[in-house]
């Protein structure tokens, strides 16, 4: 499982991966807003709820539960993805629904999770949104590393703050495992966390560290993997100048102790007419798009998917 490559020759559509550490931070929400915002600006986008058994996004739509969905897919009663993408209330938006999916599709073996992800770069869209189930399962951690960019959503609380830190090292460190040559690098961890080592590795850099020193030809696969995860933060329901800080400080944090780059996507404030529309089932974006909500938006969707041209 490789990421689609980061630059506007990709093939295929461009996926974008929205998760977080825990429940209960927006991100569900973010995700229908971010897909309806990308939709409005007239490109093709499909949604997948591919939060595996908790799925709510054709709730959040207006949306009537689906016929076919991601357990028809993933059982091989339905056999391509695309087949099961259901139109929206909103222009330019389809649905991919996991509103009835099973409990044993919350576990997906390697070859269902590999087919899955194989048809999901062959959407015929040209954005596609992951909505993502809570916390940092193998699927949860897979999808969002699969992702062009991952997204994390935090809202202003230790709890979440804490588990966002939490999910961006479970991140970080299996996508550090699954650097080639794979066997090698996964020995050359498994010998440094064991024995006495185990308390001179306090953080991701010094992991890589420890490994150069021990096998410089795997540590400069670690390097190269490392340099390669640069997720993406959005910090949701602000509802104090103090907050807007957050982003900042997790990005400084993140790159003192995983010596990664964090990209501040930026900041949403708290606003009631955003919960009024989960309410109506209806996307903010949709219909209310001239709240301060929908106009700090306007400025993620920019950051989230501007590309740096290459020079000629």
């Amino acid at each position: 499982m490789t990421s689609p490559a980061a630059d506007e020759t990709t093939k295929g559509p461009r996926v974008w991966a929205i998760g977080g550490g825990k429940g209960g931070v927006g991100k569900s929400v973010f995700a229908a807003n971010l897909a309806t915002q990308l939709a409005r600006n007239g490109s093709r986008v499909a949604l997948v709820d591919a939060d595996l058994g908790g799925a709510n996004l054709h709730t959040l739509l207006g949306v009537p539960s689906p016929a076919t969905n991601l357990s028809d897919f993933i059982s091989r009663r339905v056999a391509n993805l695309g087949d099961i993408m259901s139109p929206t209330p909103i222009e330019n938006l389809w649905l991919v629904s996991g509103a009835k999916a099973l409990v044993e599709t919350a576990n997906l073996n390697f070859g269902q999770k590999s087919k899955l992800l194989r048809h999901i770069n062959q959407l015929d869209a040209d954005h596609v949104i992951l909505d993502l189930g809570a916390g940092s399962t193998f699927n949860v951690l897979d999808f969002f590393l699969v992702a062009r960019k991952g997204v994390l959503v935090v809202v202003p609380e230790p709890t979440s703050v804490e588990n966002a830190y939490h999910f961006l090292k479970a991140a970080f460190f299996r996508k550090l495992k699954r650097a080639q040559p794979r066997d090698q690098v996964q020995a050359a961890i498994k010998e440094i966390m064991k024995g006495d080592a185990r308390s001179s590795v306090r953080t991701p850099r010094d992991l890589i560290s420890r490994v150069w020193s021990l096998d410089p030809e795997v540590g400069a696969a670690l390097v190269a993997e490392a340099s390669s995860f640069r997720p993406a933060l959005v910090v949701n329901r602000v509802t104090h100048p103090s907050h807007e800080k957050l982003g900042h400080d997790m990005v400084a944090a993140c790159r003192d102790y995983f010596g990664i780059r964090l990209q501040l996507l930026g900041s949403l404030p708290a606003d009631r007419l955003v919960e009024r529309s989960v309410s109506e089932r209806k996307p903010a974006a949709e219909h209310y798009p001239q709240i301060p909500f929908v106009t700090a938006l306007n400025s993620v969707v920019s950051n989230l998917t501007y590309t740096r041209r290459r020079p000629e």
